[in-house]
């Protein structure tokens, strides 16, 4: 490009020859008024008007006493009318024929004076591509004839003062569309000083408009007007820069520029400028913990837990949303401390960024752009850079050398621009904790939403990420991680407890329920463990339309097997079930957080375990108070119960109880299952008793035993499996040895009395075979058996007969009163499923037990008789 100087000539500023223009209409609209007789042209518009007004004698009196009413609104019309004409074309003459004016004489000199300056313009031009930074060098004054017209040069350069003002609007509001706010200060500061020079009027200034000829105020009232507009911009400027500080996501420079801003315009101190920062983060941090921080906030409904106690119980948060929440907050807090050190903390080799700035703004020195250039680009602002960004900024080539180098005045000696580092650190730390205090209140309350620890230890994970990589001291990492893992410990700690709460109260609900059925009585006989260990299990088909491999069936198939090899009904899976998941939930819990094998969370770890415990101990408390309470009714399915606890059950292995209290545990489970076997033998003998008693009125002598004995023996065998002692040997063999034993003393006492008739003699000498196999134990019923058996006073001979015949009836029912026998004293390997020897063969076979007699229609059944009808 290139910058034509043109030439100061009143003459080439009226010749109408000089240019290509059509300048005749406007001649005609001028009316031959030159810009030098502007003011004479404003006066001559002014006094016809009132000649006009005077010629029509247009008193308000006499125009209403000498006129009708129509002809005062046409004489209203016909003023109306001329004022707007005269208003127009006094708008027209200030505003854009003025320019036009001094548009088009620039452009004519130009025009006549191009041939001679066209080597000059392009040197010009090369000048100006080497620094394109730089604004174009100032207008060189030309002579047309020898004549230097001042008066020209003066409307030039009030035309850039006025071009500059006319602007600023414009550029102000695109300057805070992008966020550059202290350009926009600037560009308002600079504005300012144009117009403080444009309507300057000391007459001993000799660079005064009126010491030129030219009266602003008067002649330009434009200026004034234009003037209101642009200041408008200082409280926009000021209230947007302000509401900018709550963004988070701006660079610590642009923060800088903002705070910079809020000083020049506002004339803030930098205590006050630090105290905007963190009042207005301090909104947007309270923004971010609104989010669902009240039960208000957030959906809850009424329930009533498995405890019967009522609550509002929240709705479970998204994971996802809860951490995004967290870290919002958390940038917040560490992304102003951050800033505000950055921004206002002194270090011991350079000045603040802040005071960085202030001082470039006053550094004059040619040396002193040292100090500018180690600034950012964000903050490195001059006047001639910023009008070099403005549009048509060749026109403020015009301007004066003191506003092209204007800097806005900062007093770096007054105590507005200093910031003792003491406290800056107590204003940020008093910040810092208000701030953390809010966010745990906060905190707490999203915490609620996570129903399970893996999702409370993923947060953990993730947030403890973000801290650690955070700008922060190493002493306030320490006290946010420690404050969020008091927040994960009280809520890891309520998810536990709520999950044994539950737990308990299923446990008590499931087990009274099938305390209640009607096929848990005494009376009453269940599914025998037996019978459920023959009852096989439904085989997992898969349907036709799975292509891939799927395991979970067989593993639910699998499951169902092991259950049935150790005696685990349904009914005892979901009583047991309830409390055994809880324990494994724990257990899951507990292997979850190893598996990270972090440092930092063993110390947490530890502390969730030591308050962990003591809920564990009351709930195996509770189960056991439960069990207790439970023991008037069902109490056949309660001893398998107390006995899977003790044996096959995993719950208190699980629950991660103290040791003490796992043993307290078995022995108190231990007592109970004693005490409900006891109770149940008492119950169950005293029954068969009467049974018994029933039996022997009813039924006749047979050979062997009594039918009442014989019934007495098989429903105790029948109970004893029932009782599902049958899986574990040592306490089998506790539990019948007592209960058989009480059932023979009873027997005794109730059958034999004082005498012992011929007819129980097979009797007596069956139980005393049984009695004298179960050996030292059983010396003292088997001495009362002896007894008996001399008072019956029968002959030996005959005793002895009936003992040969008791030991080959053993041998025959040995496999129905099998659990009621003991083990032999050394193990036959001949014969293992027949312990109490062979029956002898050949020998007459009499019945076991008293059989029904045959019908008379059963010879019609034969199968020979069936084939001969064929």
């Amino acid at each position: 490009m290139s910058v034509l100087s043109p030439a100061h000539s009143t003459r080439s500023f009226l010749s109408p020859k000089s240019s290509g223009y059509n300048t005749g209409d406007f001649s005609r609209r001028t009316s031959g008024i030159s810009p030098g007789s502007s003011r004479a042209y404003t006066q001559a518009l002014v006094q016809s008007a009132k000649l006009s007004l005077e010629g029509l004698n247009l008193s308000p009196d006499e125009l209403f006493t000498k006129h009708t009413v129509s002809e005062v609104r046409a004489v209203q019309q016909r003023l109306k009318t001329d004022a707007d004409a005269k208003q127009e074309e006094l708008r027209l003459m200030v505003g854009e024929r003025y320019r036009d004016l001094l548009q088009a004489s620039t452009s004519i000199i130009a025009i006549a004076k191009s041939s001679q300056y066209v080597l000059h313009a392009l040197e010009e031009s090369r000048e100006a591509i080497t620094s394109q930074h730089d604004l174009p060098l100032p207008p060189k004054t030309a002579s047309i004839d020898g004549l230097d017209d001042r008066h020209l040069s003066t409307l030039q350069v009030l035309s850039a003062h006025m071009k500059l003002l006319l602007d600023a609007p414009e550029h102000l509001w695109r300057l805070i569309e992008r966020k550059h706010y202290l350009q926009a200060a600037w560009l308002f500061l600079l504005s300012r000083v144009v117009h403080r020079a444009l309507v300057r009027q000391d007459d001993n200034d000799e660079q005064s408009w009126v010491n030129e000829g030219v009266d602003v105020l008067a002649e330009f009232p434009l200026v004034q007007r234009q003037w209101e507009v642009v200041s408008q911009f200082r409280p926009q400027i000021i209230h947007k820069s302000t509401l900018s500080l709550r963004e988070i996501g701006v660079s610590s420079e642009e923060t800088c520029a903002t705070l910079a801003t809020l000083h020049l315009l506002d004339s803030r101190p930098l205590t006050e400028t630090l105290a905007t920062l963190l009042s207005q983060r301090s909104k947007t941090l309270q923004s971010i913990l609104s989010w669902k921080s009240y039960p208000g906030n957030s959906k809850s409904s009424e329930t009533t837990p498995a405890n019967g106690h009522a609550g509002s119980v929240l709705e479970s948060m998204s994971l996802r949303e809860v951490t995004q929440s967290m870290k919002k907050a958390f940038n917040t807090i560490a992304q102003t401390l951050s800033t505000a050190n950055i921004v206002f903390q002194d270090e011991s080799s350079k000045p603040s960024l802040i005071l960085c700035v202030l001082r470039s703004m006053q550094d004059d020195k040619p040396d002193g752009r040292a100090l500018t250039y180690r600034l950012p680009n964000e903050l490195q602002v001059t006047t001639q850079s910023l009008l070099t960004q403005l549009t048509s900024s060749a026109n403020f080539q015009l301007l004066p050398a003191n506003l092209r180098s204007y800097k806005p005045y900062v007093d770096l000696n007054s105590s507005s621009t200093r910031l003792p580092p003491m406290e800056l650190a107590q204003r940020l730390q008093e910040w810092f904790q208000s701030s953390c205090d809010h966010w745990r209140n906060s905190a707490a309350h999203w915490l609620q939403g996570l129903q399970s620890l893996k999702e409370v230890w993923t947060l953990r994970n993730s947030m403890l990420r973000c801290i650690t990589g955070s700008r922060l001291k190493v002493e306030q990492i320490l006290f946010i991680s420690s404050q969020i893992d008091s927040l994960y410990h009280e809520r890891i700690i309520g998810i536990w407890q709520r999950v044994l709460s539950d737990a308990e109260a299923k446990f008590k609900k499931t087990l009274y329920d099938q305390l209640s059925c009607p096929t848990q009585s005494n009376t009453t006989k269940n599914i025998s463990p037996v019978d459920f260990l023959f009852q096989p299990p439904s085989i997992p088909i898969l349907a036709p339309t799975i292509k891939s491999f799927v395991d979970t069936p067989f593993q639910k198939y699998q499951l169902s097997l092991k259950r049935q090899l150790v005696g685990r009904s349904t009914q005892l899976e979901s009583v047991l079930g309830t409390v055994e998941q809880c324990a494994r939930a724990v257990q899951q819990d507990f292997l979850y957080m190893k598996t990270g094998d972090d440092e930092t969370a063993r110390p947490l770890m530890q502390q969730l375990i030591q308050s962990y415990q003591p809920a564990a101990n009351s709930f195996t408390v509770k189960v056991v108070d439960i069990l207790d309470q439970a023991n008037s009714a069902g109490l056949v399915f309660l001893s398998r119960i107390t006995d899977d606890l003790m044996s096959s059950s995993s719950f208190i292995n699980n629950i991660s109880c103290t040791q003490s209290n796992m043993q307290e545990f078995g022995r108190k489970v231990s007592t109970i299952n004693r005490s409900t076997v006891r109770k149940w033998g008492e119950i169950t003998i005293h029954g068969l008793i009467e049974d018994c008693k029933t039996k022997a009125q009813k039924s006749s002598k047979i050979t062997g035993l009594s039918t009442a004995l014989l019934h007495g023996l098989l429903s105790l065998s029948d109970y004893l499996r029932q009782l599902g002692v049958i899986h574990h040997p040592v306490k089998k063999d506790s539990i019948v040895q007592e209960t058989l034993h009480s059932f023979i003393t009873l027997w005794i006492n109730e059958f034999w009395g004082d005498d012992v008739g011929k007819d129980s003699l097979f009797d007596v000498l069956f139980l005393s075979d049984i009695s004298t196999r179960y050996g030292e134990p059983w010396s003292q019923l088997s001495g009362i058996i002896s007894q008996k058996l001399k008072s019956a006073l029968l002959e030996e001979e005959t005793i002895f007969e009936d003992r040969q015949s008791v030991s080959e009836y053993l041998s025959r029912t040995q496999t129905l009163f099998a659990i009621l026998l003991p083990p032999p004293p050394t193990p036959i390997f001949d014969s293992p499923l027949s312990r109490f020897g062979t029956p002898t063969a050949g020998q007459g076979q009499q019945s076991a037990i008293d059989l029904a007699k045959p019908s008379p229609r059963f010879g019609m059944l034969l199968v020979g008789n069936v084939n001969a009808d064929r």
